[in-house]
């Protein structure tokens, strides 16, 4: 059985939904998470309310849910309906807490702490304006970890929103927990930046 911490990198796939290609009806987003080889690891989906999807966008409440390849739940997070600055909550697979992800208020560009089930900081993850496709962890400083948006060729750019991230660790000191935070913070990043066409 594989952990999420002996991968360096991984994959995020949207999967495309071909009734939101067609009639541009938003439907509930799910993923594959990959090692960079295309191996698949584990599966997610979100759990929404359709007036919610179809009239909040990405402000709306809901669940995420990751099985791995036997079905078994190893994470859930979600949220509740916010205006302004969001909070995600992550619990493992047996739903005790992890910990949060919190944005804040920042003039020019994008910050989030991601915070213990205390509410105390275990890193800082950072969007600049000037490379909105790429998210950088770090602490007391120095980059952790990283969230990139990668580009999905004109076709799939312009007919879908589905997207795809790689997750890159720089440090072997990312244990379990830590690796399902990030993975979270992948999902949260897809949902409040490039949820609709148009946004990127």
């Amino acid at each position: 059985m594989f952990t999420l911490a002996e991968f360096q990198e991984l994959v995020v796939q949207q999967e495309i939904e071909h009734l939101e290609v067609f009639t541009g009806f938003e439907t509930e987003n799910r993923y594959s998470i990959m090692t960079p080889e295309g191996e698949p690891l584990l599966f997610a989906w979100e759990e929404s309310g359709v007036l919610g999807r179809q009239f909040l966008s990405s402000h709306r409440a809901l669940e995420i849910h990751v099985v791995d390849g036997d079905g078994q739940l190893v994470m859930t997070a979600g949220r509740d309906f916010y205006w302004f600055l969001s909070q995600l909550w992550i619990a493992d697979g047996e739903e005790s807490p992890l910990g949060s992800l919190s944005r804040h208020f920042k003039m020019l560009g994008r910050f989030f702490t991601l915070n213990d089930p205390s509410g105390n900081t275990l890193l800082d993850l950072k969007g600049s304006l000037f490379r909105p496709n790429t998210f950088i962890f770090e602490r007391e400083g120095a980059e952790v970890a990283r969230i990139t948006k990668q580009w999905g060729g004109i076709g799939r750019e312009l007919a879908t929103d589905a997207d795809t991230f790689v997750i890159q660790k720089n440090t072997d000191e990312i244990d379990e927990d830590m690796s399902l935070l990030i993975l979270a913070c992948a999902f949260a990043i897809d949902l409040e930046f490039f949820e609709s066409k148009g946004s990127h």
